[in-house]
């Protein structure tokens, strides 16, 4: 889709003739979204203009976003005003709303209810990509009925990648192992194992006969996840040792991917062992995958691998090994810069780590933190009624004034949260209170209540990791 809409900035063949914009502002509550909209839709226009001038294009189309309410309303009719203005020139003027995060709170499905019943300009269209196996959008409906199309994107990666190869054709060996690689993703993805395992057998040979030993182990890993799908794990294990193998010719050669192809036979090894449910070994497998991922400077994948062998011991019983292992991740995650901390796995393998020094504790803490987590969910959900009983119409006072409370109303829940949590943490030992005072001082003073690092879920496990 990303893909669509960028060609329609360019005269192809597949440019419809119609203007899309993409907006990927942030959903975090209704006024805001709308006035965040409104603003970047403003320095979009405003970085236009040159490029308007030049193609002969009027450049007499006013905006101040100030001019229209902060409200799905206010959007729809400020977006309404360009298309009308540029109706003659643009077709349809299609807003594409993808927000980079925020679009799986039901405050955004009711300001996208808002915005289909909101009065459209007759070229005006908003677009929004929903996904098909977990679909949030479905209770978007409009009033009449009438004007809201769902299109189902039929999509085939195999028959996808043939027509972008018959359109960049690569000659040789290169373009004929593309196919068979190709084919083979197509029937881990949707085949059986056994055909899996036929059509690798001839990528296999192949491969061989070109002597592309790093391409082999591409191969045979692609069969191991395959055979890992199908639960035949004991096959599984036994393809990932054979890769790794391999791996360690093609790294003891000097290829510039050897450690990485390791990596992945450890991870793919330990992840057919933890859902064959043999804990103890994949335990081992994430040590060594742990190595060598450190061998390759992965930081992130070293606390990942670290932070799954904490898991599998503790899942074994051998706490000591758990809890080594649960620090050799945080000290891991101390040397990554503080801003990336929270994009790793290292805020699941903090709260573990003190799982494993004092379970009901750390189960405490857990609740605690949902309890907040209903308590600001709460004043949301006030805001946006307040916000919504405002009407379409919402002057900039009252939006303001709305955000100002709600904004007071959340600084003295955490307040209190983060009081009750001092005693919460008063009452345990003082091994649990250095270890939580670490990892705070690791990911953030509002680490493990507020924000993105608070406590995430961690990764299923059933999978390989």
């Amino acid at each position: 889709m990303a893909a669509f809409f960028e060609s329609q900035k360019h005269p192809t063949a597949y440019a419809t003739g119609d203007f899309f914009v993409v907006f990927d502002v942030p959903f975090g509550h209704g006024i805001q979204y709308s006035r965040d909209l409104k603003s970047a839709f403003a320095e979009q226009y405003a970085a236009s203009l040159e490029d308007l001038s030049h193609q002969g294009e009027a450049t007499d189309w006013a905006f101040s976003p100030a001019d229209f309410p902060d409200s799905p309303e206010g959007l729809v009719a400020a977006l309404g005003s360009f298309a009308s203005h540029y109706a003659k020139r643009i077709g349809v003027f299609a807003a594409v709303l993808q927000p980079v995060s925020g679009a799986d709170k039901p405050a955004f499905v009711s300001w996208l209810r808002r915005a289909a019943n909101a009065n459209f300009a007759e070229r005006l269209r908003l677009v929004v990509i929903d996904a098909t196996d977990a679909p949030l959008l479905a209770s978007v409906s409009d009033e009449k009925g009438e004007r809201i199309a769902v299109r189902e994107l039929q999509l085939d990666s195999f028959d996808v990648a043939q027509e972008t190869f018959a359109q960049e054709p690569v000659a040789g060996p290169a373009g004929v192992f593309r196919n068979q690689l190709t084919a083979l993703i197509a029937l881990v993805e949707k085949g059986s194992v056994d055909q899996v395992k036929s059509k690798a057998r001839d990528a296999l040979a192949f491969v061989q006969q070109q002597k592309w030993t790093d391409q082999e182990i591409v191969v045979r890993l692609l069969v191991g996840g395959a055979l890992v799908k199908a639960a035949r794990f004991d096959e599984a294990v036994a393809i990932y040792g054979a890769s790794r193998q391999l791996a360690e010719q093609v790294q003891a050669a000097g290829h510039p991917a050897g450690h990485k192809l390791i990596l992945q036979t450890w991870f793919g090894e330990a992840g057919a062992l933890l859902a064959a449910g043999d804990d103890r070994a994949a335990a081992d497998c994430y040590r060594q995958a742990a190595a060598s991922a450190r061998a390759d400077q992965n930081l992130i994948l070293t606390i990942e691998a670290l932070r799954m062998a904490a898991f599998c011991h503790g899942r074994n019983g051998d706490r000591e090994a758990a809890l080594a292992c649960s620090q050799q991740a945080l000290a891991c995650g101390a040397q990554l810069r503080p801003e990336v901390r929270g994009m790793t796995t290292l805020p699941v393998a903090a709260m573990d780590y003190l799982r494993a020094l004092d379970s009901t504790s750390a189960d405490a803490i857990t609740r605690h933190k949902a309890e907040l987590d209903q308590v600001l969910a709460s004043h949301e959900s006030q805001a946006e009624a307040h916000a919504l009983a405002a009407g379409a119409h919402i002057d900039s006072q009252t939006a303001q004034r709305i955000e100002d409370d709600w904004a007071a109303d959340d600084r003295r829940a955490s307040d209190e949260a983060e009081h009750r949590l001092a005693h919460l943490l008063a009452e345990t030992d003082p091994a649990f209170q250095r270890a939580f005072a670490h990892a705070r001082g690791l990911l953030g003073a509002d680490w493990p209540l507020i924000g993105s690092v608070a406590i995430p879920a961690p990764p299923p496990v059933e999978s390989p990791s």
